[in-house]
């Protein structure tokens, strides 16, 4: 029962995703999107709007892609562990495009009175969906790394904190609806369990 568990999650995330997405495409106003906007809601100027501010750039798609770099080079020349250098490479550049596509087939259009600029489409947010990607990802490898139990959670739990904030400097910054942040979220989970999956039960019969 356990060993399917993942499946479980991947189609409780699927759930999610398209439950969202039929609700943006009815074009109404959420409530839900309009209670967590004014929860998250900041003033500029102010610590909040730095720390927000700072925090969403560790999201954007130059972040990523030097840390994917980075992190690529790592596997290659220190580790020398080629399949999961092709995963990782894949994994962020699949999860690029996807991103990219349904965004430009849903066409919701981003809040208005941003608080930075920002371009393209809002559904789903790529800083929520290809973020939780990345960032799962350097957790795995640095956790692959450590010995102690309590370290590896101190460092999932990190990297689970981060995450968050990021999908929150999102909304915080007025460049994304909730819903969107919710949705990249749902899909991130359910993409990253999946890659981490074939990752695992591919790679003894790849290598």
């Amino acid at each position: 029962m356990i060993k399917y568990f993942w499946i479980a999650l991947v189609l409780l995330c699927m759930l999610l995703f398209f439950f969202l997405l039929n609700e943006i495409q009815s074009e109404k106003s959420l409530a839900f999107d309009t209670y967590i906007a004014e929860l998250f809601s900041v003033g500029e100027n102010t610590f909040s709007f730095t720390f927000f501010k700072t925090i969403t750039y560790l999201g954007k798609s130059k972040f990523i892609g030097f840390g994917s770099l980075l992190c690529v080079l790592y596997l290659w020349i220190v580790k020398k562990d080629y399949w999961t250098m092709a995963v990782f490479s894949i994994g962020i550049a699949g999860a690029d495009v996807l991103n990219g596509w349904i965004k430009n087939h849903v066409k919701r259009e981003r809040p208005e009175n941003h608080l930075m600029e920002t371009a393209g489409f809002s559904f789903p947010s790529g800083h929520a969906m290809v973020g939780l990607i990345f960032f799962s990802m350097v957790a795995y490898l640095i956790m692959k790394e450590i010995k102690g139990n309590s370290l590896k959670w101190a460092v999932g739990v990190g990297f689970v904190c981060l995450i968050l904030l990021i999908g929150v400097s999102r909304i915080a910054m007025k460049v994304h609806f909730p819903t969107d942040i919710l949705a990249g979220f749902a899909l991130g989970a359910a993409y990253s369990l999946t890659l981490f999956k074939l990752y695992k039960f591919l790679g003894p019969r790849v290598l």
